[in-house]
């Protein structure tokens, strides 16, 4: 197995232990918090987001991007150099970050806010560290980042939560908040340690001139566009909670359907992508090694792979969802009535899973520019159809299902036209697309007819979706098989 995919496989594995982790944490804080109070903690988790986009500005994917031409170059001693400037501007943007949140709390009334302005400081210098072990390609010291990060994060909510620590402070939400400082600050320690055991020349972190230009070039029109799409995220917690106020819903119900949302579905449906975030972010410094060695054709290769890969991980998914909502939603959100926010957005699942994938992929070819445009195409479309959706009482919360689905198709079709644009070819639609939708069709068949009778049989609820999924699984795997899909490649 090549270098790249046994890194992929292993910082997925990662991803995927710290997702369990943070999953089932997220199952307690949602029947600690309640419907209302995930609600405020989603919108505070949006802020959050918002934060970090303006401290780190798109220098991490720069320190990655740069950090790996060097390395094809085999001129390493740059390297610290590079970090040393991207920590400077880390540290000038975190006071962009620290102002936001602190007139956000002041404007909301919500003083929870400020409770994660040290989180966001920590997040912004690891993900500079996060890029230059990309850039170097190895993910052992963020593997351990994540992990180390989400246990503490874990082990300090539960027990801050349960023994109503910060209780006055925004109930329950405030033990919540500032878990997430504790675990980024643990996070930001055990990068720092592998960093200094790892660096290339640590005496030599001089900021230069050329330096902070090379990597604003490249996180100037990165930026822009994470910013825009994290100001959508943020506007989207504030709207669709009023437009469900304008359907004819109380503010207290307006807020728990949100809460349900955003706070429990969503997560639940994105928990599976760690797969392909991991592929994504061990994609971006490849190809560009790949091109800036002049391989094109390697490149090429790499960007339909990862697309085939995200296809059939994600139309699998989409089915799983689907096909059995209620089952699930029952078992991990007992008494939530999830089922039918479940399968209103899980139908968006591939559509969600492949834009990630596609910008991840044009900015790895060096094309920023048209991840700012799709993140500006995104802001309109999802938050006016938002607006124009959701306050209809026949289509509710569904409306925001239709808005992000919608506004990930535009993306999606012109992050390819751009792709296949620079590489002047074209990608294997039949291979990226037909196929992974008649596999998925052939499992959501399989789960459909067998989930029933393995019901009948008396089994517990948790057993019958493993069983099932088993056989899904199998019968996906093998119409690939039949499909022509080398599996082991």
């Amino acid at each position: 197995m090549s270098h790249w995919a046994t890194e992929t496989i292993f910082l997925a594995t990662a991803h995927f232990i710290a997702g369990i982790i943070g999953f089932f944490y997220r199952i307690f804080l949602s029947r600690s918090l309640g419907p209302q109070g995930m609600g405020i903690y989603q919108q505070v988790l949006s802020f959050y987001g918002t934060a970090i986009t303006l401290m780190t500005a798109g220098i991490p994917l720069s320190v990655s991007k740069l950090i790996a031409e060097i390395h094809a170059g085999k001129s390493v001693n740059r390297s610290d150099e590079i970090v040393a400037s991207a920590f400077f501007l880390t540290s000038s943007f975190a006071i962009l970050g620290a102002v936001f949140l602190a007139a956000l709390s002041r404007a909301l009334n919500r003083p929870v806010l400020l409770l994660i302005i040290p989180a966001a400081v920590f997040v912004g210098f690891s993900s500079v560290l996060r890029g230059f072990f990309l850039g170097i390609q190895k993910t052992v010291p963020i593997r351990w980042s994540i992990l180390g990060e989400c246990l503490v994060r874990t082990l300090f909510g539960v027990i801050v939560i349960k023994s109503f620590v910060l209780a006055g402070l925004e109930g329950d939400t405030g033990g919540a908040v500032t878990a997430l400082a504790v675990g980024e600050m643990v996070s930001l320690a055990i990068l720092a340690a592998f960093y200094k055991k790892n660096a290339g020349n640590p005496g030599n972190m001089n900021v230069k001139i050329k330096d902070l230009k090379s990597i604003l070039t490249i996180a100037i029109p990165v930026s822009l566009s994470q910013i825009i799409g994290s100001l959508s995220g943020s506007l989207e917690a504030l709207l669709v909670p009023k437009c469900l106020e304008i359907s004819g819903l109380s503010g207290y119900d307006s807020m728990a359907i949100y809460g349900k949302t955003a706070g429990m579905v969503l997560p639940l449906l994105y928990f599976p992508a760690l797969f392909t975030m991991s592929l994504s972010s061990n994609m971006i410094p490849r190809i560009a090694a790949a091109i800036s060695k002049k391989n094109n054709s390697y490149a090429f290769r790499l960007a339909e792979h990862a697309l085939t890969l995200t296809a059939l991980f994600s139309f699998a998914v989409s089915s799983f969802f689907i096909i059995l909502a209620r089952p699930v939603g029952d078992v991990l959100f007992s008494g939530f009535s999830l089922e039918k926010l479940i399968m209103g957005f899980a139908a968006g699942i591939p559509f969600f899973y492949t834009e990630h994938m596609l910008m991840a992929l044009l900015r790895g070819t060096g094309i920023n520019n048209i991840p700012l445009v799709n993140s500006i195409n995104s802001f309109l479309i999802t938050n006016i159809l938002v607006f124009l959706l959701v306050e209809k009482p026949y289509i509710g919360i569904f409306g925001y299902s239709l808005a992000m689905i919608t506004a990930s198709s535009v993306s999606i079709f012109t992050s390819l036209y751009h792709l296949e644009k620079t590489f002047n070819r074209r990608f294997n639609t039949v291979k990226v697309i037909m196929k992974p939708i008649l596999c998925s069709l052939f499992m959501a068949i399989i789960l459909k007819y067998t989930y029933l009778p393995l019901k009948n049989l008396g089994l517990p609820e948790i057993i019958c979706i493993g069983a099932d999924s088993l056989l899904g699984a199998t019968g996906f795997i093998l119409m690939a098989m039949v499909m022509g899909f080398d599996l082991k490649s």
